[in-house]
């Protein structure tokens, strides 16, 4: 499994919507229920699914779900598990 399927489930599970599928261009802007209080769950759920934290600079710096896996990469996680 890719670390864009892994968050695919993220989403899925935060926004509560099995029809969500993201790319590496998903933004906020694409998903209605992507504020910033789902934004603070979204954070938080990837952080534990991929066992990482985030800086609050990186956290700014996300503009898209590309933004997220790059960063998964420079933190080591495998992009296969």
């Amino acid at each position: 499994m890719t670390i864009l399927d892994r968050l695919n489930g993220v989403f899925r599970e935060v926004f509560a919507d099995e029809t969500i599928v993201v790319t590496r261009d998903t933004n906020a802007s694409q998903i209605p229920a992507w504020d910033s209080f789902n934004h603070i769950s979204l954070i938080t759920s990837i952080e534990e699914t991929f066992s990482v934290q985030f800086t609050t600079r990186e956290i700014g710096a996300f503009t898209c779900v590309g933004d997220v896996v790059d960063l998964l990469l420079q933190k080591g996680v495998s992009e296969q598990s």
